[in-house]
């Protein structure tokens, strides 16, 4: 367990700086502006999914040690979760708390196995940008899942493409 939290906080150390890149990037909206319940579901959807995505990653590197990729995408993913979070927070609202932890998640037996895996999460996480994308949204929210999905494709993807 300290290891992991360990990994978590250097891990969130190491993404500081983006998080402020990716907040100024985002339009001021009212903040009693209000979501559709499908534009409010597929932000939870996509919040879900990015904890979830977090929480592998963390996974591995609690199992195998700060290995590459997984160590740059983890923070990466702790963006994405937190530009989805400040859509909640810029419009007043709570964002849901995070159900994903190191034992809700699966294991690998090798790095090679869980950069595999990982291909096919990223793939899976592209095609529900997708679907999302696909619904009327607010401009605030589709930007943040505009720039979630693109990471996907050109970071995440390749990186762990490399790595099998």
């Amino acid at each position: 367990m300290a290891a992991h939290k360990r990994i978590l906080t250097m891990a969130l150390v190491a993404g500081m700086g983006m998080l402020s890149a990716c907040e100024d990037s985002d339009p001021v909206v009212a903040p009693t502006a209000n979501l559709t319940t499908a534009a409010t579901t597929a932000l939870e959807t996509a919040l879900d999914d990015e904890y979830h995505a977090e929480a592998i990653y963390l996974r591995v590197l609690a199992d195998f040690g700060n290995v590459m990729p997984f160590f740059n995408v983890v923070v990466a993913e702790q963006r994405h979760s937190a530009s989805l979070r400040g859509v909640y927070e810029r419009r007043g609202l709570i964002s849901p708390d995070n159900r994903w932890d190191l034992s809700s998640v699966p294991t690998f037996a090798t790095v090679p196995a869980a950069c595999a895996a990982a291909v096919d999460a990223e793939v899976a996480n592209i095609a529900l940008y997708d679907r999302l994308l696909a619904l009327e949204l607010p401009a605030d929210l589709r930007m943040v899942f505009v720039n979630n999905r693109a990471a996907s494709i050109n970071n995440h993807q390749p990186a762990f493409l490399r790595c099998r």
